[in-house]
């Protein structure tokens, strides 16, 4: 639905979201984000020891407590 559109006119229209991992103490912590496209502000982010789905939950809850998400777009390319 995003079609590659990655502008936003609005606050709260389009989101987008991913997780990557970092190196830390011999391990991997993952760190999940929820950005804004329309001031690319970073409006939720977990960091976790397990890349699973409790880790993207937990993320989207955080961003929807903060933000009124009704009629958002909630992109994700869904990785593994």
């Amino acid at each position: 639905m995003l079609n590659r559109d990655f502008a936003a006119t609005a606050a709260n229209q389009k989101w987008v979201t991913d997780i990557t991992y970092v190196p830390f103490q011999g391990t991997y912590l993952y760190l999940s984000a929820i950005k804004d496209l329309y001031n690319n502000e970073i409006i939720a982010y977990r960091i976790s020891r397990s890349n699973d789905l409790k880790l993207v939950i937990e993320t989207v809850k955080d961003a929807i407590k903060k933000r009124d998400a009704r009629g958002v777009l909630l992109h994700s390319d869904q990785g593994s």
